[in-house]
C-alpha cells in the first residue's frame, strides 16, 4: 500500500527556469511544460461497447414519444421517488423491448446527469457477452459521470492495483460499493443493466444480481438499478436469494394487448 504521506515539492533551477517535481510530475515555469502521472482509471480495463451512447449503438433507437407511457411513468416514479427498493427489474419475452426500454431511460436520465453508469450485455459480443469487465466499467463510469466519485475511485485503485483481477464481490466491494459510500446526495442515481441474461456465465449471472441487491445498504445515497432480462433460470435464482424489500418486477409480456396496439398505431403514424 502506498504512503499517503504527501512528497515535498523538490525545486531546482536550470538555464533560468524554474522546475518543481511532486508527487509524480514536472512543472517547468517558464517553458509551461507539465507531465502529470498516469491516471489510476487506465489500469481499470473497460468494456467499451457497455454503455447506452456507445459508437456501436448510435442506430439503436429509444422509444417514440407517446409510447410505453404508463410503464415509463411507472419507472420514473420508482426512480425518483421515495420506493425503498433498489432494483426495477424488467422482464420480458425476446422481442418486447426491453432493451428499447432500458435506451430510453438510460437517455433520460443522461440528461439529466443522473446516470451513474450503464451497461448493456450482448451474446457474442466480445466484451459486452461476459461478467469479466462488467465492474470495471460500472466503476470507470461512475468516476467520469459522478465527479464526487473521481477521486474516491482512483484512491482505490492505488490502493490495490490489482483489483481488476479478483473477484467479482472484492471489486463491487472496493470499487463501487466503498466509492459510493463517501457520497452524500439527496437525489437518486441510475445505473442501467440491459440483457443481463445475456451474459455468457450463468453463475456470474446470479452473482450479478446479488451484488446490485447490495446498492441498498448504502445510507447516504440512493443508487437506483434499471435491470431487464430474460425470465431465464439464473436471473430468478439470482433474485430468489434477493428480499423482495430489494427489488420490484414488472412482466413486459403480460401488457395489455390494448396498449401494444396503441403504441403500434403510434410507431405507424410516426
Amino acid at each position: 500500500m502506498r504512503s499517503s504521506t504527501s512528497r515535498p515539492p523538490v525545486n531546482f533551477t536550470n538555464d533560468g527556469g524554474r522546475v518543481a517535481i511532486q508527487a509524480g510530475r514536472y512543472i517547468v515555469h517558464g517553458n509551461s511544460v507539465v507531465q502529470h502521472a498516469p491516471d489510476p482509471l487506465a489500469q481499470l480495463h473497460r468494456a467499451e461497447d457497455a454503455p447506452f451512447n456507445s459508437y456501436t449503438k448510435r442506430h439503436e433507437p429509444t422509444c417514440l414519444a407517446n409510447t410505453r407511457v404508463d410503464l415509463l411513468d411507472e419507472i420514473y416514479g420508482w426512480a425518483e421517488g421515495p420506493d425503498e427498493r433498489c432494483i426495477f427489474w424488467l422482464r420480458g419475452l425476446a422481442g418486447t423491448g426491453k432493451s428499447t426500454i432500458a435506451r430510453t431511460v438510460a437517455r433520460r436520465y443522461h440528461g439529466r446527469r443522473r446516470l451513474a453508469a450503464s451497461f448493456f450485455f450482448s451474446r457474442g459480443g466480445g466484451d459486452v457477452s461476459h461478467a469479466g469487465k462488467f465492474v470495471t466499467s460500472i466503476a470507470v463510469q461512475l468516476a467520469d459521470n459522478v465527479l464526487a466519485l473521481r477521486e474516491h475511485v482512483c484512491a482505490a485503485v492505488a490502493e490495490r492495483g490489482d483489483v481488476a483481477s479478483q473477484s467479482l464481490r472484492d471489486q463491487w466491494q472496493h470499487l463501487v460499493l466503498c466509492p459510493l459510500s463517501n457520497l452524500h446526495e439527496l437525489d437518486p442515481y441510475v445505473v442501467v443493466v440491459d440483457a443481463l441474461d445475456e451474459c455468457d456465465n450463468d453463475n456470474d449471472v446470479v452473482v450479478i444480481v446479488r451484488l446490485l441487491a447490495e446498492t441498498q445498504s448504502l445510507e447516504r445515497v440512493r443508487l437506483r438499478v434499471f435491470l431487464t432480462s430474460r425470465p431465464e433460470v439464473p436471473i430468478r435464482r439470482g433474485f430468489g436469494q434477493v428480499t423482495d424489500a430489494e427489488h420490484r418486477d414488472f412482466v413486459l409480456h403480460d401488457i395489455l394487448l390494448l396498449i401494444v396496439d396503441q403504441d403500434i398505431s403510434t410507431f405507424f403514424e410516426h
